[in-house]
């Protein structure tokens, strides 16, 4: 998420969300739940796409993509336009359903024509209103909008947009009229008053705009948005002392301060005759939070004499931050197509607003709009400081699409661009694992740690997935030593203990420690049904079946809809004399789509039952 009170999540915070991200492949060959799919598309993994916080090291800035990079785009499919109903009522039906269905393309395309068919309606006109402006439909919500607010005249989506048109006309004046009709509560009471705190500063009122800024002082929670604001009005009014003055103020009560806080003061220490300072708050960003790849070109540029420009240049801009950082806010609460209506605006104001368009492309990701999200993404520069994240992005939504040539075509290219960087190999080996490519998956990771001149422990996590990778090509020795390597890196590692526990269990071997491994790693997660069980299994195989049985339930419980931990309970309830209930367990892990090569097995338990004791202990 790009946004903690509108400025923009630290590095570090994001390193420790992404500490679960794509561990669900905690299982070897003979669980389900080795197979990983794609990356998950939260907004918690906004930032910096990846597991290893590393993996975006910075190598200068991105050169212009390869050709590949551009046929993967042109074959891309283009969004179909929905074919038209010529009824109003069936228009509307039809844009409801795809709104539901979260398709908001279509359902503003549905709303549009059934409002040509009955233009007054304000049934449709609301609706169809807050899908354009969700949609970036600028010049359809403006027309909307304005009929709206004759009927509503302080309907919030239709003010903003008003209030957006009338700043891209020139007219402050008449912008701040709009907004002046705008109720403040809700999300309007932090909006409101930056929207019309820049517009005063539009004007040339500095003092009158920190004034109207100052509401924001009394929303608990705001005081860093406040001081942003008010030190991009100082910055832009000529006020250079003031400005430098609250971005100190900024900097010194946040320890950690947010990637967005160390740009903007930053950019501004180095325009204005503090290039040390600026080089000092860079470095000291990088320290915490090593390899960023959208901060590391900044420093890059302001060691070589050069000025990153100012975000900020006037109160058209000042406004677009505003609208960003409540979009941020509101994308952070699961408020999407609120965060969109906001987004566009922001973009309607400033069209090269390049991180709106990255935060753009992450909604869309979280949506389940892979078109969309990769049209978002391919308008931002490659050679913006976001150039390299978003087209790893872009990869992601090709995986999501089943376009697995062209993901591979896009991490391929990424990778021949930054020889030194291991970050697309590594994606490319989880992309390949994912889709049970495994051979060529242990050679896309051997290239990953090949480029790194040292492992670390934050790349654990290569180690782990290479090792399965070569679990499932049956290289099990070299897999054993990448799940020990792994864990010494990362000794209480759950995931990674409980897939080397699970496969020595399998294997037969080391019984007693693979039981301690498991007996922790469940401390650890005692929630997670899959290393619940693998402690179950392993007890099992110990011959210990009172305590396999609870274990197993337990796992159950947590994991129903799992075909193998049902399996697993069967047997062990076998053991203790249950056979009516192991049956029901076998029976339900057949209905659970278990691999094909377990079926006629466990058919065969439903039928004869098992040995007792069993023979695989």
């Amino acid at each position: 998420m790009w946004a903690q009170s509108g400025v923009g999540y630290t590095d570090a915070q994001q390193q420790a969300l992404r500490q679960e991200i794509d561990l669900s492949q905690s299982r070897p060959k003979f669980h389900l739940m080795s197979r990983t799919g794609p990356w998950p598309r939260t907004a918690v993994t906004a930032l910096l796409v990846g597991l290893i916080p590393a993996a975006c090291a910075a190598g200068g800035p991105v050169p212009p993509a390869d050709p590949s990079y551009q046929l993967a785009a042109a074959d891309l499919p283009e969004r179909a336009a929905p074919p038209p109903i010529t009824s109003p009522f069936g228009a509307y039906l039809a844009g409801m359903v795809a709104s539901d269905g979260g398709d908001l393309e279509s359902a503003a395309d549905y709303l549009l024509q059934a409002l040509r068919h009955d233009p007054d309606n304000p049934e449709l006109l609301l609706p169809a209103l807050q899908l354009a402006a969700a949609t970036g439909r600028q010049s359809e919500a403006a027309s909307l909008a304005q009929r709206v607010a004759e009927r509503q005249p302080s309907h919030p989506i239709a003010n903003l947009v008003l209030a957006v048109e009338a700043v891209r006309g020139g007219d402050l004046q008449e912008a701040d009229a709009v907004l002046s009709r705008q109720p403040e509560r809700g999300i309007s009471q932090i909006l409101v008053p930056m929207l019309r705190a820049w517009i005063k500063s539009g004007e040339g009122d500095v003092d009158g705009a920190l004034q109207t800024l100052g509401a924001l002082k009394g929303e608990q929670g705001f005081s860093v948005l406040h001081g942003v604001h008010a030190a991009l009005i100082e910055e832009v009014g000529g006020r250079s002392e003031a400005a430098a003055t609250a971005y100190e103020a900024l900097l010194t009560a946040d320890r950690r301060p947010s990637l967005r806080l160390v740009w903007l003061a930053g950019s501004y220490y180095e325009r204005n005759g503090q290039r040390e300072r600026a080089l000092e708050i860079y470095r000291d960003y990088l320290v915490d939070n090593p390899g960023s790849d959208i901060l590391s070109p900044m420093l890059e540029t302001a060691e070589k004499g050069g000025n990153n420009p100012a975000e900020v240049d006037g109160a058209g801009d000042g406004m677009a931050e505003a609208l960003f950082n409540v979009a941020s806010l509101l994308s952070q609460e699961s408020a999407d197509n609120a965060a969109l209506v906001h987004l566009y605006q922001a973009l309607a104001l400033r069209p090269d607003f390049v991180i709106a368009q990255v935060l753009l492309g992450e909604i869309l990701q979280n949506q389940g709009r892979s078109l969309d999200a990769i049209a978002a993404y391919r308008a931002i520069p490659d050679n913006s400081p976001f150039g390299w994240i978003v087209r790893l992005r872009v990869a992601d939504e090709l995986q999501q699409m089943e376009e697995i040539d062209l993901a591979l075509t896009e991490l391929d290219s990424l990778a021949a661009e930054r020889p030194e960087n291991f970050e697309p190999l590594f994606r490319k080996g989880n992309l390949l694992r994912s889709e049970e490519r495994f051979e060529e998956a242990v050679v896309a990771y051997d290239a990953a740690v090949e480029r790194l001149p040292e492992i670390l422990p934050r790349h654990w996590s290569l180690l782990y997935f290479r090792g399965i990778a070569l679990e499932r090509s049956d290289q099990w020795e070299r897999a054993e030593a990448d799940f020990l390597n792994a864990l010494g890196l990362q000794p209480e590692q759950p995931y990674v203990m409980n897939y080397l526990a699970y496969s020595w269990v399998e294997k037969k071997q080391n019984l007693e420690q693979a039981e301690a491994m498991l007996v922790r790693a469940v401390k650890l997660r005692p929630r997670d049904g899959y290393i619940v069980d693998s402690l179950g299994w392993v007890y099992y195989r110990l011959g210990r079946f009172e305590e396999a049985v609870t274990q197993l339930e337990k796992a159950v419980e947590l994991r129903p809809q799992d075909p193998v931990i049902n399996d697993h309970l069967g047997d062990a309830l076998w053991q203790v004399g249950r056979k009516i209930e192991a049956r029901f367990q076998w029976k339900r892990a057949l209905s659970l789509d278990p691999e094909e090569d377990e079926i006629p097995l466990i058919e065969k338990k439903i039928e004869d039952g098992l040995p007792i004791p069993p023979e695989d202990i």
